[in-house]
């Protein structure tokens, strides 16, 4: 039997993390750290191999099958999501794949990386039947570890490593370098390791402009083929609650060449027929300069493509809009948080500019927007979340994400909240999930703050003036996908429904 010498798993359970929304209304995205770390090994010469459980699937047997057609020397399963906090959400899926490997075959040493296990790596260790913890981003850290395991070199040599060694205890070796040339380390995707591309599909209002041509019910045909990648890693702002800087290390942001992304894009829109394509970095929409010349290649290339990027409100000219759209952006993400200064400022968002006056900028230049709105921050009350709420009305964006405030691990929230105050398990961290329990503020529990979140979330989206622009927009498909969807209610057990 041939051997492989790493095999990544990529976990999930979309059912269990989205509730009834999983089907038809959330995406399924390519797992883009994933596919960096695999390339970069395949690329230092070993053998490797992916398996994604979201597209693939899980069951009691696919642990067995797994090793027995590959005969891995060693598994990772890096550990992320829809976003970078969606990390701790996917643990319960992580851990119940890492006990199936376990139980049917424990000699194969099993390691796992991503956001979570960054920011608590002694604690994961601990709590999941993994050998190994990798701290960090991973390709150093894991290199190292397979070198080991063929004979060349020592545990306490492996940067960004976390290990059990028995007698020892606990040991946590120094954090690995992070990649400063990314064009030249970190090469690209190995998006052949995946299932076919098909097998993906974009976030519903990603396509809505889109659906009127639709033939498929739930809109597959103009969702899939679906790429989520980066152009750039990492964030220069520190915003209290976010848990992005765990994995990257430092606050700032590195970039890849605009030659080696377009060398990506190329490949995907060229090779594998993908139009749909998310770019993930955290701020997508921060350099002018990169972003003009992004535009320009794009406009020059002439591919068809539907891009999904993220932005400040404070980091858009309206000066550039209009090749944006050009170049194929239909979406920018705007984390606009809440409506209250003294909220934002709490947790150190500040924005600089007008956001209603920003949003209404780019609906005047046929770019949709997706607002991120947050309840349960910190200094929150009901007036501060009825004042973000009547915003999100106001601003009347495309599609509006409603999330409950928690503590990730790896944020500054997270190491300034009392234990107590933290969900007793894993699940309590997935948004749409049953057992969601968010970080009660100084005036709200979290009982208060999920049930406004949730009848929040209805009071938008089944606005009859947002219904109506919807239809304006997009058509009459989208606006019967959004009153389907409103139909759905989210259990939660806190709030004993």
């Amino acid at each position: 039997m041939n051997k492989t010498d790493v095999l990544f798993i990529h976990p999930g359970n979309h059912r269990k993390t989205y509730q009834d929304l999983s089907g038809e209304y959330t995406a399924t995205a390519t797992p883009a750290w994933t596919l960096l770390n695999a390339q970069y090994i395949r690329e230092a010469g070993f053998s490797t191999r992916l398996y994604d459980v979201n597209v693939e699937g899980w069951d009691d047997n696919t642990a067995s099958a797994l090793l027995s057609d590959y005969n891995p020397e060693l598994i990772v399963m890096m550990v992320y999501g829809h976003n970078p906090s969606a990390s701790t959400q996917t643990m319960p899926a992580a851990g119940r794949i890492a006990g199936d490997i376990k139980r049917a075959n424990d000699a194969v040493p099993l390691a796992m990386g991503g956001m979570h296990p960054s920011a608590l790596p002694e604690r994961t260790i601990r709590e999941e039947a993994v050998d190994f913890v990798i701290i960090g981003e991973g390709p150093h850290t894991i290199k190292g570890l397979i070198n080991c395991l063929k004979g060349r070199g020592g545990l306490r040599d492996i940067r960004g490593l976390c290990y059990n060694g028995s007698s020892a205890g606990i040991t946590v070796n120094p954090i690995a370098d992070i990649i400063e040339d990314l064009d030249a380390q970190l090469t690209g995707y190995a998006w052949d390791l995946l299932p076919p591309l098909t097998s993906y599909r974009a976030h519903n209002m990603h396509c809505f402009q889109d659906f009127e041509g639709s033939t498929k019910d739930d809109f597959s045909d103009v969702r899939s083929p679906y790429v989520a990648m980066n152009t750039s890693l990492g964030c220069p702002y520190n915003c209290t609650f976010c848990c992005i800087n765990s994995v990257f290390g430092r606050q700032g942001v590195r970039y890849w060449s605009l030659d080696t992304v377009f060398s990506w894009i190329d490949e995907l829109v060229i090779k594998y027929k993908v139009r749909n394509i998310r770019l993930d970095d955290e701020l997508f929409i921060l350099s002018e300069e990169r972003v003009e010349r992004f535009c320009d290649m794009m406009i020059e290339r002439g591919h068809d493509v539907n891009l999904w990027v993220y932005g400040r409100v404070d980091t858009i000219e309206e000066r550039l809009l209009k090749k944006m759209k050009r170049a194929g952006i239909n979406w920018i993400c705007l984390g606009i948080e809440s409506a209250n200064e003294g909220v934002r400022k709490d947790v150190n968002k500040k924005i600089r500019k007008d956001i209603k006056a920003v949003v209404k900028m780019i609906q005047a230049n046929d770019i949709y927007v997706l607002g991120n709105f947050m309840f349960g921050l910190p200094e929150d009350d009901f007036t501060t979340m009825e004042e973000t709420l009547r915003l999100a009305t106001e601003c009347n964006c495309e599609f509006a994400n409603f999330y409950s405030v928690m503590a990730y691990p790896g944020s500054e929230l997270y190491n300034k909240t009392a234990k107590e105050l933290l969900p007793e398990t894993l699940d309590g961290y997935a948004q749409l999930g049953y057992e969601t329990k968010p970080l009660p503020t100084k005036y709200l529990t979290p009982a208060d703050v999920l049930r406004f979140r949730d009848e929040a979330f209805y009071i938008y989206h089944a606005n009859p003036l947002y219904l109506d622009m919807v239809q304006r927009r997009f058509g009459g498909k989208v606006r019967r996908h959004i009153e389907k969807m409103l139909g759905f209610k989210i259990k939660r057990k806190l709030l004993d429904n």
